[in-house]
């Protein structure tokens, strides 16, 4: 049974002060909670309202509560939840690698929680396994993000770094996906390298713009005036894939 003081503290991993002192964080849902029990990632209490979930064989040593769905959709950030929520070490961060075994994405101030949860799920989709981020990005253990991912999360490595410091040091050339760029169907076969994706409101600020080897524009047949990010990094992600 959850304490007073255990349902407290879950609801403060809702704030990001919080998570970032417990080095804890939640996810939620039974699509992301499956991923995590196939995971690295280390438990601390599993809370449920579901039966089901509890028949499967426990992995790891952590706790398993089995409380009402009105106590459940209080103590995490779903309107409703019938399913699950879990209490998760953060991992270490580990140190960031310049040498490239891949192509490379990065963003540059994405600020949508959102954007960069369907990014990372996006990018997992393709086979990507780390994804480089300027530090004003949102935040990868924010309960959206996680959410956005669907359990790609516990496949994907993110880094947050300062972009300026950290692009001249990359192995290959630098990318951004710009509108006013060569088109990807022109620019041939892309050297190994990092893509640069800008924020949402934005786009790539200039001193980052300026350490570009080639910007690289997605075609535009209709009169919208832009694409979101986490869909032109789709696109991008897509086409390296399809032209190797």
């Amino acid at each position: 049974m959850l304490s007073k003081n255990e349902q407290k503290y879950i609801k403060s991993l809702r704030i990001k002060k919080y998570r970032s002192r417990e080095k804890h964080f939640l996810v939620e849902g039974t699509k992301s909670i499956m991923e995590l029990l196939e995971s690295d990632f280390e438990i601390d209490i599993l809370v449920s309202s579901d039966q089901r979930l509890f028949d499967i064989k426990k992995k790891g040593n952590f706790r398993l509560e089995l409380v009402s769905e009105s106590l459940l959709s209080q103590l995490g950030t779903f309107k409703t939840n019938n399913s699950g929520l879990a209490v998760v070490k953060m991992k270490e961060q580990v140190p960031f690698n310049y040498q490239l075994d891949d192509y490379l994405f990065a963003l540059d101030g994405v600020g949508d929680p959102g954007n960069l949860g369907t990014i990372v799920r996006t990018l997992d989709w393709f086979g990507f396994k780390k994804l480089l981020c300027s530090k004003d990005c949102a935040e990868f253990y924010h309960p959206k993000t996680i959410a956005s991912t669907m359990g790609s999360f516990t496949r994907i490595r993110v880094y947050y770094e300062n972009l300026q410091e950290i692009l001249p040091r990359l192995e290959g050339p630098v990318y951004s996906a710009d509108a006013k760029g060569i088109s990807m169907y022109d620019i041939g076969d892309l050297l190994k390298g990092t893509i640069v994706m800008g924020g949402e409101s934005h786009g790539i600020r200039p001193e980052i713009k300026d350490m570009m080897s080639e910007r690289i524009a997605i075609p535009k047949y209709g009169t919208a005036e832009s694409l979101n990010v986490s869909i032109a990094t789709g696109i991008l992600a897509c086409y390296l894939r399809m032209s190797k």
